[in-house]
């Protein structure tokens, strides 16, 4: 996950993260475990991230599956 980009979308956004929890029916602790990586995003909730921050495709694949794409980079 790529949490920098994440963030500054959200400080993009102007959006309070509280509000961002709320409107995707996480609590904003449940939020921050997952930016964080202490929990994993479900797909409604990534989707719905998207749709709050109004995320492209591609920005959506940047931030949710960083980790994923460089490793398959790196084969």
């Amino acid at each position: 996950m790529n949490l920098e980009y994440l963030n500054d979308r959200i400080k993009l956004s102007r959006i309070p993260v509280s509000a961002i929890a709320e409107q995707i029916g996480l609590s904003r602790q449940s939020l921050y475990q997952k930016m964080k990586g202490k929990r994993e995003f479900k797909s409604s909730e990534v989707n719905k991230i998207c749709a709050v921050l109004r995320l492209t495709n591609e920005e959506k694949m940047l931030v949710f599956f960083a980790d994923v794409v460089d490793k398959s980079v790196n084969r």
